[in-house]
């Protein structure tokens, strides 16, 4: 099960509400681009929108619907509200995660990093540490 959510967003335009939906691929996001895209822009175009269109400036005053909600999503989803800040954060950690506890198996022996939270929390520390230091340069 991958990381995945449904946008609805219900507006008027021309005295009509339209409801144009899109199903989001979180996952697929956040490794190609490292962060969630414009929500509004995958949907317009998902829809056939033109970008510079009344009907697409319309979209972020319509009421947004999250829904179907798989894996952290699921998490971060708080009734209509979906926290994409919270939502990025617990998925770098877990991508972060990941790759220490291969190398906690490959170099230490530790079968389950998570089963060891003080040597899992040392490892992130020094890999973020590593993120930072890479970043001053």
């Amino acid at each position: 099960m991958g990381d995945r959510i449904c946008l609805t967003v219900r507006y008027s335009f021309r005295g009509e509400t339209h409801q144009p939906t899109v199903s989001l691929d979180l996952d697929r996001a956040m490794r190609e681009q490292g962060s969630l895209p414009d929500f509004l822009l995958v949907l317009a175009q998902a829809n056939d929108m033109n970008l510079y269109g009344y009907e697409y400036e319309a979209l972020p005053y319509g009421e947004f619907l999250w829904s179907e909600a798989e894996g952290l999503a699921a998490d971060c989803l708080d009734g209509d509200d979906f926290d994409a800040a919270a939502f990025e954060s617990r998925w770098t950690e877990r991508e972060q995660l990941r790759k220490l506890a291969g190398i906690a198996r490959r170099h230490l022996g530790v079968e389950r990093l998570e089963q060891k939270p003080e040597l899992q929390k040392a490892l992130l520390d020094a890999y973020r540490q590593g993120l930072a230091d890479g970043a001053g340069k």
